[in-house]
C-alpha cells in the first residue's frame, strides 16, 4: 500500500526533486522508492532536510528527464521489516586458552 510522502515544491538545477513532507512525525527511511499516482516510480528518497517541525525530502530521479509539476503528490511504500536470520545450532568450537598458562 502506498503512503503519501508529500507535495512537490520544485526541482533543483541539479535535477533533484524537493518535496514538502506531509507528516513530520513519521519520516520514511532513506533510499526508499518514491512513486507517482498510479504506482509509477519517480526516484529514490535521498535526504531529509529543513526544520524538524516541517521537513523537506530530496528525491533523486531514476532517470534524466523526469518531469514533475509543482503541487503534484508523491507516494512511498513503507519497507517490510527484515526478518532476522536464524542461528544455526550445533557443536560449539573449543574455547581458546590464553598464552603462558
Amino acid at each position: 500500500m502506498l503512503e503519501t510522502l508529500g507535495r512537490v515544491l520544485h526541482m533543483t538545477r541539479n535535477g533533484y526533486i524537493i518535496v514538502r513532507l506531509e507528516k513530520a512525525e513519521s519520516l520514511p527511511p532513506l533510499n526508499t522508492p518514491v512513486y507517482r499516482e498510479g504506482a509509477r516510480r519517480v526516484g529514490t528518497l535521498l535526504d531529509i532536510i529543513g526544520p524538524v517541525t516541517q521537513p523537506y525530502a530530496v528525491v533523486k530521479p531514476d532517470r534524466a528527464g523526469i518531469e514533475v509539476k509543482e503541487g503534484e503528490e508523491l507516494y512511498y511504500r513503507r519497507p517490510e521489516p527484515k526478518r532476522r536470520a536464524r542461528r544455526r545450532r550445533g557443536p560449539r568450537p573449543p574455547a581458546r586458552r590464553g598464552r603462558g598458562r
